[in-house]
């Protein structure tokens, strides 16, 4: 089979842009069933941290991969990165769960996070080499890496649904061997004599290798995780992996079992013939039973939905987000609970809860919250990087809203929570017009699980009496009544406007969560972060998901770090063991013509640096709210990534016919415009989502791609302008250039997490505003015609230290354009 080098290199770095994504939600959601939730950020940004090393690499060390033996590494790259994916799934299933508190812990974690980077590292190289060779089809090769990446997403989505995770790892090393054959074709397509021909022995031992391993396991399964966070494997009976993560089911006991999202969102499924015990969430049928509709969200296990058919509810609507856990309960579990989700008064409905309850017509009788966290879990800080849509000042304020006049609602947290939850319940009664909130509360608890009734009218005396029965009789503790506040503390919360006024020394956070900052589980105030951060061991044991966000932030910061020295300390070493030394330059410079000045790195190592922040500040805050506007349950992050990912890529491939002197120009308005739309995001944003839950679904389809696809244009359109800038200036450069937008997106991407959870998604896209202004300022002036400078090629160390000796085999010649190698098209 005949491939030319171009359409080598083109679908070469499609499939190796689809492996790439594939294995990174892979490993999130590995990290998340094993480690927790807060460790799938970790994964998340693997591929960043990969690509910003390989830049830098390949900078440092261009032999690496460089004409003619430029498609042959490249495939030899990807055929490692088949092998490292390989060795990466093995370790991570083999190591187990853990807590990440212990220093052997720790050591073993970042064992797991190296080994985990190494398949992005190799691609990296790959992709880097790419676009520091062939520069001038920077364009189409962003088209094709963007929409590679988003194949990938919507490959993962299928095979985590349809093989589980670590099977899905598999096919994302076939996928990685694969793109090493469409290289390694490409590399024997011509190109002359001294084309490097690629190692075939060594990418078909991995294309062969992981086919058979993944024929393997679905033969006789060999790659499965060890152990389960916070539940032990003998305890497991089923195991099913869906677009949302692993759910798991006990074995039952005692007519009752657990079903388990990720080790957390636990759930009980009762067996049919099992009456549900008393519970707090059944508060509000002590008010009132079997008048009107009730309303569960999040249907899990189903507990909640046999309590209010138990109660006498003739229509009970139970929605839930994760389609596997409907699947898993009229599946396997559906004799189990009796057909409980396929009974006639059931309405299983799978949708976001929010989005459902904005745009039903319906008024509820009952409506219940169940807690999705389990205590230690909560107690732990596991969730602190979850956001809870329901749970915020807007989102109760819906609840409230879709309720009958004498309805009541019911939420559930962790015992630790009530206290913000109270906050939370008076201060959006106090934005319903309610003039006295405690007068509409009642709260208490069992099993160290609070849950809050809140009422649209006052609760009579008698109400609180009936509540209070309730209570008795299932041996619950009253927390709040509005004639019994418990501390004086709920007292002044229900009372005062601010809950920072009502409680300025609180060692958590009280303050109502809102849309804007949308972190119920994170509870620690800005002005006590600085004492959390100092004591590393109450850090790692109670504040979980902020742990791993610093460490994320740690990582990314000493390696950004490190991008920007390395090179400056390796040339200043060179020069100082180059023989003679200073002498010899002296010497040379009066015997011979000044050297042409060596081209300007600041600029262009600034400008990618900047474009690569602005990216990840602006995507993380505009994807989390247009996700709020899709109505495809469990696939609205990957439908808006889709769209945003092939917008970017047509935005790059919109510059091609940009020349290199109209490219600074176009870069610095497209860096302005995305300033300009971060600020009227953080201005317009939130209230613009919060008004569209009303509309039909379709609509707020059309808003969601009118918001992404401008963005989309704009911020992908940056790259590749630069890429063409620099290669007039200094080819040589790109490579770092590539790394260090990588690393700065790591940085920015725990840096906006932690600022959203402390100031809010507005004071995020505003900081995407300030880089993409500090990148117009920065962009690389193109060079002079006619100038040298499209000749000069200043390259890392090792090549200024060879410059006087020639050109290294495979250089261009002077006067000619380095960034074209032979697998471009002619002119």
């Amino acid at each position: 089979m005949r491939v030319s080098q171009r359409s080598g290199l083109f679908s070469g770095i499609a499939a190796l842009a689809c492996a790439t994504v594939l294995l990174e939600i892979t490993l999130a959601r590995i990290y998340a069933a094993l480690l927790g939730e807060p460790y799938a950020l970790l994964a998340v940004t693997l591929s960043l941290v990969g690509a910003g090393a390989s830049g830098v690499l390949l900078y440092l060390a261009p032999s690496l991969a460089r004409p003619p033996a430029l498609l042959a590494r490249m495939a030899a790259f990807s055929a490692l990165a088949s092998g490292a994916t390989l060795a990466a799934i093995i370790v991570v299933a083999q190591r187990g769960p853990s807590s990440g508190t212990e220093p052997a812990s720790l050591a073993s974690l970042a064992l797991v996070y190296a080994a985990s980077t190494a398949p992005f590292a190799l691609s990296g190289l790959a992709l880097a080499a790419a676009i520091r060779h062939a520069a001038l089809e920077a364009p189409r090769l962003y088209l094709l890496d963007l929409a590679g990446g988003a194949l990938g997403g919507l490959a993962a989505a299928a095979a985590l649904r349809a093989a589980g995770a670590p099977r899905a790892a598999l096919a994302a090393a076939i996928v990685f061997a694969a793109a090493g054959v469409l290289f390694s074709l490409g590399s024997r397509g011509g190109g002359g004599a001294d084309q490097r021909r690629a190692p075939g022995g060594l990418v078909a031992t991995f294309a062969l290798g992981s086919c058979v391993l993944l024929a393997g396991d679905l033969g006789e399964p060999w790659l499965k995780l060890t152990g389960f966070r916070r539940t032990p494997l003998e305890r497991v009976e089923l195991e099913a992996w869906s677009e949302r993560g692993l759910i798991t089911v006990d074995r039952p006991r005692s007519g009752t079992t657990w079903l388990r999202r990720d080790g957390v969102a636990a759930s009980p499924i009762l067996e049919a013939k099992t009456a549900p015990q008393p519970q707090p969430e059944e508060l509000g049928y002590a008010l009132q039973r079997g008048e009107g509709p009730a309303l569960v969200l999040g249907a899990g296990g189903g507990r909640d939905v046999r309590a209010a058919l138990k109660a006498g509810h003739k229509e009970v609507y139970a929605v839930e987000a994760d389609p596997g856990v409907v699947d898993v309960m009229r599946g396997r579990y559906a004799e189990f609970s009796g057909r409980l989700f396929d009974k006639p008064e059931v309405h299983v409905i799978v949708a976001d809860p929010r989005s459902f309850v904005r745009r039903t017509p319906l008024l509820f009788r009952n409506i219940v919250v169940p807690s999705a966290d389990t205590v230690a879990a909560s107690t732990a800080g596991a969730l602190a990087l979850s956001e809870s849509r329901l749970h915020t000042l807007e989102g109760v304020g819906d609840l409230l809203a879709r309720l009958a006049p004498e309805g009541t609602l019911v939420m559930a947290r962790p015992e630790g929570d009530f206290d913000r939850l109270l906050s939370l319940a008076a201060a959006a009664l106090r934005r319903a017009g309610v003039a006295e909130p405690k007068d509409h509360l009642f709260g208490c608890s069992a099993a160290r699980f609070a849950s809050l009734l809140v009422k649209r009218a006052p609760l009579a005396q008698g109400e609180i009496d009936a509540l209070r029965r309730q209570c008795r009789k299932g041996k619950f503790a009253e927390l709040f009544a509005p004639d019994r506040p418990s501390t004086p503390l709920r007292a002044r919360l229900v009372a005062a406007a601010d809950a920072r006024a009502a409680a300025p020394d609180a060692a958590a956070d009280l303050t109502p969560p809102t849309d804007e900052r949308p972190f119920f589980a994170y509870d620690v105030p800005a002005r006590r972060l600085p004492a959390v951060l100092g004591d590393l061991k109450a850090l790692r044991a109670e504040h979980t998901g902020l742990f791993a966000l610093l460490a994320l932030l740690a990582v990314g910061s000493g390696l950004l770090a490190l991008a920007v020295l390395a090179p400056l300390l390796a040339g200043r070493a060179v020069r100082r063991l180059r023989p003679g030394g200073a002498a010899a330059d002296e010497s040379a410079a009066a015997s011979a013509a000044p050297p042409p000045p060596p081209p300007p790195r600041a600029c262009p190592l600034f400008f990618f640096a900047a474009i690569g922040a602005g990216f990840a500040f602006l995507e993380l805050a505009v994807v989390r709210h247009v996700v709020l506007l899709l109505d495809v349950p469990a696939h609205e992050l990957l439908a808006a990534l889709v769209i945003l990912l092939v917008s970017a890529g047509v935005g790059g491939l919109l510059t091609a016919r940009v020349s290199p002197r109209a490219a600074d120009g176009a870069a610095s308005t497209a860096a302005l415009l995305l300033a300009a739309a971060a600020a009227l995001a953080a201005a317009g944003l939130v209230p613009l989502v919060q008004w569209s839950y009303g509309i039909g679904s379709f609509a707020r389809a059309v808003l969601a791609v009118a918001l992404l696809l401008p963005i989309g244009l704009l911020a992908g359109s940056l790259a590749p302008l630069g890429v063409k800038l620099v290669a007039s200036i200094s080819p040589a450069l790109l490579p770092w250039c590539w790394g260090l937008c990588a690393l700065a997106g790591a940085v920015a991407t725990a840096l906006g997490v932690l600022c959203a959870m402390h100031l809010g998604y507005s004071v995020q896209l505003l900081a995407a505003g300030v880089a993409y202004l500090l990148a117009a300022a920065a962009v690389p002036p193109p060079a002079a015609a006619g100038a040298a400078a499209l000749g000069h090629d200043e390259g890392p160390p090792e090549r200024a230290s060879a410059a006087a000796a020639g050109p290294p085999p495979g250089a261009p010649a002077a006067g000619a354009q380095p960034e074209v190698p032979e697998v471009a098209p002619t002119a």
